[in-house]
Order: C-alpha cells, then sequence, then structure tokens
C-alpha cells in the first residue's frame, strides 16, 4: 500500500522519468482526478495516482514529482510509475497526461487585463489530454441533468459494485469494463441513482465502446462527431468526454449549466447567467485557446457570486 505521504511499500513493476520544466502538476493532471472519495484516483501532496483500463490491459499510474517552491510544482521531472499489463501504455502515454504536447506559446490574454493578469500567476500548468474513451465518457454520461455531487455519489457506487481492485499497492478500484456495463439492466443502474434516460445512454455507449474508444486517436473535429453519434451522447457529453481525452486548447465543453456563466464574469464581471453563444463570443477574441481560457479561470478559483441556494436532484433511486 502507499503511505499517507504517497511513498509506495511495494516497487512499481515500470517507471520512468519525464522531463517537464517549471510546472504545476498537480493543476495539469487535476481534471483527471477532480473528485473526493472517488475510487478510481488519489492524491497526496506530492504524487497523484489513477487506475486505469488502457488498449492493452488494466492498469494503475503514478505521478510524483519533487516539493519545490509549492506542494503542488515540479521543477525539472516528473516520476512515473504504473503497475499491471496496462503498465507499458500508461508509461508510454505519460507525457501527454503531463501535457507535454501542449503549446501555449500563442496564447494572448493581453486583450483582456484581468485574463493576463490570471495567466501570469496561475499559468504554469499545461491542458493534458488521456488518450482514452470509455473511462471518461461513462463518468461523463452520469453527470448528465443532474448536480456534480449526485453523479460522482453514483459513479462511487458503480465502480464499488462492478469495478474490480486495480493493479499494485495503492488500493484503488478499476472502473467497471464496458462489457459489465453493457449486460447490466435499469433496474441494477436504478438502484445506483441512475433513472432511465442515463441508464440507456451509458448502456448503448458501453454497447458500442470499442467504436467509440477510436476516436481517442482522431483529430478533435472528427473525435465529437463520433462521440456524438449515438443516442443519448448529446454535444455536451461529447466536449466534456474530449476535454478529457484529448486535452485540444480550442475545445470548449457545450450545453454547461455553469460554464458560460464563469467565462462572463471573469471576462466582463457580469455575473447573470448567460448561454453558449455568449460564452463563445467572449471567448472569439482567444480561438485557438478558447478552452484553456475556461481551464486557467478554474484553475484560478474565479466563481461568480451564488445567487440561489445550490441545487439538488431526488434521490433517483427512492423514485
Amino acid at each position: 500500500m502507499a503511505r499517507a505521504d504517497g511513498r509506495l511499500t511495494e516497487a512499481p513493476t515500470h517507471q520512468r522519468r519525464v522531463r517537464v520544466g517549471v510546472l504545476d502538476v498537480r493543476a495539469t493532471l487535476a481534471p483527471f482526478g477532480v473528485f473526493r472519495r472517488d475510487p478510481t484516483h488519489a492524491w497526496w501532496p506530492t504524487a497523484f495516482a489513477r487506475a486505469v483500463r488502457t488498449p492493452a490491459g488494466d492498469g494503475t499510474v503514478r505521478f510524483s514529482w519533487p516539493r519545490a517552491g509549492s506542494s503542488s510544482s515540479s521543477d525539472g521531472h516528473v516520476d512515473v510509475d504504473a503497475w499491471g499489463p496496462g503498465a507499458s501504455w500508461l508509461l508510454d502515454a505519460a507525457p501527454r497526461w503531463l501535457g507535454c504536447d501542449d503549446d501555449p506559446s500563442t496564447f494572448d490574454p493581453s486583450s483582456n487585463p484581468r485574463l493576463a493578469e490570471l495567466w501570469r500567476r496561475h499559468g504554469r500548468w499545461r491542458l493534458a489530454g488521456s488518450g482514452l474513451v470509455w473511462q471518461e465518457l461513462a463518468a461523463t454520461i452520469l453527470g448528465q441533468r443532474v448536480t456534480t455531487v449526485d453523479a460522482m455519489v453514483s459513479w462511487r457506487r458503480i465502480c464499488r459494485t462492478w469495478g474490480e481492485p486495480a493493479p499494485g499497492p495503492l488500493g484503488l478500484m478499476l472502473p467497471p469494463a464496458p462489457g459489465v456495463i453493457a449486460g447490466s439492466t435499469y433496474v441494477e443502474l436504478h438502484r445506483h441513482g441512475v433513472e432511465r434516460r442515463r441508464a440507456d445512454a451509458l448502456v448503448t455507449a458501453a454497447r458500442r465502446a470499442a467504436r467509440l474508444e477510436e476516436a481517442a486517436t482522431m483529430p478533435i473535429d472528427d473525435a465529437l462527431s463520433r462521440l456524438s453519434a449515438l443516442p443519448g451522447l448529446g454535444v455536451w457529453t461529447a466536449t466534456a468526454t474530449a476535454t478529457l481525452s484529448h486535452g485540444h486548447p480550442d475545445a470548449v465543453i457545450i450545453g454547461d449549466y455553469g460554464v458560460p456563466t464563469v467565462v462572463s464574469y471573469a471576462l466582463t464581471g457580469d455575473a447573470r447567467r448567460v448561454d453558449d453563444e455568449r460564452m463563445l463570443e467572449l471567448l472569439e477574441p482567444f480561438r485557438g485557446h478558447r478552452w484553456r481560457v475556461v481551464r486557467l479561470l478554474y484553475n484560478a478559483g474565479v466563481t461568480p457570486p451564488r445567487r440561489a441556494p445550490r441545487a439538488r436532484n431526488p434521490r433517483i433511486e427512492h423514485l
């Protein structure tokens, strides 16, 4: 097992070191480990681990970096450890997970003074892509039309019920394999807080998982077309999945409840709720880096003032 500080009590089966320069590793990896109590990942002060179903087999990957300047920053390198049949695939993918393919050199936020200041203060992270679809897509489908808290409760229950212990000593759980979800029923998913529409979308995606997984290696526009082609997989699901699988700097999440308002508040000071059309209008001067702008706002903690109590969904499994 791993100790409380993230140090290992069992040696990994595969290792490599990735040179990254001065990088905020925590902010770069953050999209892969957003929710607390998600059994598929774990954070430590200077380490992050995730259980993954790769095209080469199941695996666990762990990134660790030296404490330098702050608890989230690396000054030069990140050590990558991996376990399981998918270990070699994960080591090969590690530079992409660390944003080594991301090039922000053409990003110019100077037209908006606040954005320019946020980039100056918080711009040491990079956009990362996992190169995976099913794992990102399954959790995203559960986030359709419900709060993130409720989606994570369902995800945690589903992983505990149908997942498997991940390779290695970290005590993580693998997400359920597509074949397992493809053979499940609506009644079984309903017990985990998933109503009919999301259950149907999840099972449909699981049955087409091989075709959907091909999107991971497609150009972003083709990938979005593939990910939105099935019933129940609309533009929000496709774009939200692609931000994780591809990490493309211009692929903005469309159809989200909160992202347009965050953008509007950050760039104009207006905290009123706006739609996608207004968000894209505000982001147009930064075309080519529109998703980078959104990630910057979230990494910097930009949040509009709350105008109403936090939304809550009914307990679906009790309906």
